[in-house]
């Protein structure tokens, strides 16, 4: 694996166990040989963990939309700095780039990136390993409605093993470098079957 693209907030008013997790991550990735993708953001859990690969000496590509590339906003220190000229094409940018997805604790953003790759990976859009990093059980509540989704039938239930669910930077890491292609059914064909089957072809 070369690329893992980090999502997390931008917010830095938070509490510094989840800043110094987001730093962890960085240099684990650093200490592996794994190259860091992120928002070129210099503030919040994506500044933290670009330090932490900056520290330890790893390679950090940073995609920021131009509305948001500004000194102080932007991180300093990224290998390459791609400039993009809307958040849409900011996500496919570092989508394309990336080999895996860890998602830090974040806001709406955050959020938002991690439900379109868990989307792509579900319709076969891509096909990578999603790690959510659950530091102090940010996400447990997400990860309840997720199961609630399969439980209530919006949602195949192979589903849930598009993405792992981690404890650890070290962790998330390690399942993002050895998390193997789930088999998930072809929601399309079902699509198309049911439509059939709907109309009597």
């Amino acid at each position: 694996m070369k690329n893992l693209c980090v999502f997390g907030a931008s917010c830095s008013n938070i509490d510094s166990e989840f800043l110094n997790a987001a730093y962890t991550l960085g240099q684990v990735m650093a200490q592996r040989g794994i190259g860091l993708v992120f928002g070129g953001g210099n503030t919040g859990l994506m500044g933290a963990a670009a330090r932490g690969v900056h520290d330890g000496g790893g390679r950090i590509t940073g995609v920021i939309p131009e509305k948001l590339n500004r000194p102080g906003v932007a991180y300093p220190f990224c290998g390459q700095l791609i400039v993009t000229p809307d958040m849409h094409t900011r996500k496919a940018r570092m989508e394309e780039l990336s080999d895996g997805f860890i998602a830090l604790p974040g806001g709406y953003g955050t959020l938002e990136e991690l439900m379109e790759v868990l989307t792509l990976n579900q319709l076969g859009y891509i096909s990578a390993p999603v790690v959510i990093l659950n530091t102090r059980e940010y996400y447990s509540d997400l990860i309840a409605q997720l199961r609630e989704c399969v439980n209530e039938g919006f949602t195949a239930a192979p589903c849930l093993d598009i993405f792992s669910v981690a404890g650890t930077p070290e962790e998330a890491v390690r399942l993002a470098l050895n998390k193997e292609r789930p088999d998930i059914p072809d929601k399309l064909a079902d699509a198309i079957r049911f439509a059939a089957g709907e109309t009597g072809r």
